[in-house]
C-alpha cells in the first residue's frame, strides 16, 4: 500500500489532512484552502505556543485574509518558508506576513531576506499579545472570552474567529486580568460570550464582566466536557445579535475534526473555517467519537429522499494521520456523517 495512503486512509465522507506535526498541518491546511485564490497576509506563530495561536485566529478573517501557519520559535522552517513564497501574499496595509506572540526577531529578518514585509504583535504574555488583536481588527460587535489557563474548552473558539473575526480575550479562572479588563473597557457596546464551564471560568468572573458599563449583552456556552461544549457552540445562534455557527437544522453540513491531545494541530486548521465549507470544530478521540458528538450529528444530518440520493451531503475534515485519530475512528465518523446507511434501511 502507498505510505501515506496507509497513513493517511481515504473514506467517501471524510478528508484526512496526512500530517503528525503542527507545522505540516498548517502548511497541507494553507494549500487545501488556498489554491488558485492568494491571501492578503500570512500570520505566523510559534508552534509551541498554543495560547498565542488561538489568540491569532481572528487576524484570519477578512478583510485581512491570512492563512495560519506556524514554525519554530527561533528559526524559520523551511516547509513554513515554501509555502510562503507559494503563497506570495498580495500584502495587508502593506505588510505580508503578521508575526503573532513570543517568536524571534530572526524569523522576521528571515522573511525581510526573501521580500516580505512584516509585523509583529507581541505582549510580556499570551494575556497581552491577544489584548494587541482587538486594535488591529478594529470593526466588530463581539469578543469571546476563554480560560488562558486552559484551552480544552476553549479552543473551539478559534474556528468561530477565524470564521467571523471576532476577538479572543483570556482571564483566569478567578479573576481577570488588568490588560483584558482595560481592552473590554475601551470597546463600544460589547456583547461578550463566554466559551467555557466554570471549572475554566468562575461565576464570579462572569459577574464582574456582566458589570462593566460598555457590555450590553453576556452570554455562557458551555457543557460538562470539551466535546459537549464543541457542540453546544456548533449549535448555538443568538438570535439578538446573530452571534453563532446555528448548525441546529437538518442540513448538508460539514465539520473539522481534531484531538484534544494536538491542540496547535487545531488551531491549524482555522481555514476551513474561514473558507471553502466554513467549517466549526468538532473533537473526537483518537479511537473513538464520542457518543454526544455522534448524537448530534445525527440529529442534523438530512434525511435522504428514498428515490435517490441528492445534495446536501455531510463532510468531516480530519486533523492529523492515523497516529493522531485512527483509521477505526474515521470509520466511525465517516458512518455518523453518511446517508447511505438511511438510504439502505428504508423500504
Amino acid at each position: 500500500m502507498n505510505r501515506n495512503l496507509s497513513r493517511c486512509p481515504l473514506t467517501s465522507n471524510t478528508t484526512r489532512i496526512c500530517s503528525n506535526n503542527s507545522v505540516d498541518t498548517a502548511v497541507e491546511v494553507s494549500k487545501i484552502v488556498f489554491t488558485h485564490m492568494k491571501p492578503n497576509t500570512v500570520i505566523l506563530v510559534n508552534k509551541n505556543r498554543v495560547f498565542d495561536g488561538i489568540a491569532a485566529t481572528p487576524l484570519v478573517h477578512l478583510p485581512i485574509n491570512a492563512s495560519l501557519l506556524f514554525t519554530d520559535g527561533n528559526m524559520l522552517r523551511q516547509e513554513t518558508l515554501s509555502e510562503i513564497c507559494r503563497l506570495s501574499p498580495k500584502g495587508y496595509n502593506g505588510i505580508h506576513v503578521i508575526l503573532v506572540g513570543n517568536i524571534s526577531r530572526n524569523i522576521s529578518l528571515t522573511l525581510n531576506h526573501y521580500g516580505f514585509r512584516t509585523y509583529h504583535i507581541t505582549g510580556r504574555n499570551h494575556f497581552e499579545t491577544a489584548c494587541r488583536i482587538p486594535t488591529i481588527r478594529k470593526k466588530f460587535q463581539n469578543i469571546l472570552i476563554v480560560s488562558g489557563e486552559n484551552y480544552s474548552e476553549g479552543i473551539m473558539a478559534s474556528y468561530w474567529s477565524a470564521h467571523h473575526g471576532d476577538p479572543i480575550l483570556y482571564v483566569q479562572r478567578n479573576s481577570i486580568p488588568y490588560c483584558t479588563l482595560e481592552s473590554i473597557k475601551k470597546m463600544n457596546e460589547i456583547n461578550i460570550y463566554i466559551i467555557g464551564s466554570t471549572k475554566t471560568i468562575s461565576e464570579d468572573v462572569e459577574k464582574k464582566l456582566s458589570q462593566l458599563e460598555n457590555v450590553k449583552h453576556i452570554y455562557r456556552i458551555d457543557g460538562d466536557t470539551p466535546y459537549d461544549i464543541a457542540v453546544n457552540f456548533a449549535k448555538f445562534k443568538d438570535s439578538k445579535t446573530k452571534f453563532g455557527w446555528g448548525r441546529n437544522y437538518k442540513e448538508g453540513h460539514a465539520f473539522t475534526f481534531g484531538e484534544l491531545d494536538h491542540p496547535v494541530d487545531i488551531i491549524a486548521g482555522v481555514s476551513l473555517a474561514h473558507m471553502g465549507k466554513h467549517t466549526p470544530l468538532l473533537l473526537t478521540g483518537n479511537n473513538m467519537i464520542p457518543s454526544v458528538v455522534e448524537k448530534y450529528i445525527k440529529s442534523i444530518k438530512p434525511i435522504p429522499p428514498k428515490d435517490m440520493p441528492r445534495p446536501p451531503f455531510m463532510h468531516g475534515f480530519i486533523l492529523g494521520d492515523i497516529s493522531y485519530i485512527t483509521y477505526p475512528a474515521q470509520v466511525m465518523i465517516d458512518k455518523t456523517l453518511s446517508i447511505d446507511h438511511e438510504l439502505m434501511s428504508m423500504d
